[in-house]
Parts: C-alpha cells; structure tokens; sequence
C-alpha cells in the first residue's frame, strides 16, 4: 500500500507549487510482482511523487510506494493535495508540473504557463 503525507503549509499568499516524479532504485527485484517494479530504464524502482514549495523547497506533500512501472501521472492522482486540491489550495494557489500531469483545477502545465494566469 502506498505511503503518502502532506502537511498544510500554505496560508493567505497567493503562489504556486511544483510537481514531479521520481524513481528510487532496488537493490533486486521484489519477490513479489517484481516485473511490476521493472521502470522504463529498465531498473527496478518505486515511484516516489513530490509536491514542493519552489521559493524554499518545503515538501508539502509526498507519496512512495507504487511499483516504478505506475506512471507519474496515475501515481500523483493519490496524493492528498490532488485529491483534496480544493480544501488545500483554494483558488489562491496553483501546482505546475510537467507534460505528463494532467491540466486541471489545481494543476498547470510548466510549458503553458499561461493556462492559469
């Protein structure tokens, strides 16, 4: 079972966060569904989604533990600031994240910055 936590760190002031991906290597493979741990470098690994405040690098929100074949995108759809965006960021605040991330209420794509603003 995924691992996710976050921690409310945004108040009054309108900004922004960041989204992303990244993989942690194994040692070996899993014993268990471990061709499901086989990412697309061909690495055994755990995807691991960030949510990060850029001005300071705070870690607002996290998840581990999907197997790395789990897309960035259906991995970030489990953390809690993706499902409960609107309780976290309001309308003040928004995440920017790469092409692999859907654009909606509560996320921007970086090389479309324009969507929001």
């Amino acid at each position: 079972m995924p691992i996710y936590r976050s921690i409310p760190v945004l108040s009054g002031a309108m900004g922004f966060l960041a989204a992303d991906g990244s993989a942690f290597r194994l040692h070996a493979k899993p014993t268990l569904h471990g061709e499901t741990f086989f990412d697309h470098k061909s690495n055994y690994s755990l995807n691991c989604q960030l949510v990060i405040l850029p001005h300071n690098l705070l870690i607002a929100d996290y998840g581990i533990g999907f197997p790395g074949s789990v897309h960035d995108a259906y991995a970030f759809q489990y953390t809690r600031t993706s499902r409960e965006h609107v309780e976290l960021l309001g309308d003040r605040h928004w995440i920017w994240a790469d092409s692999a991330y859907p654009v909606g209420a509560a996320t921007s794509d970086v090389w479309n910055v324009n969507h929001h603003i």
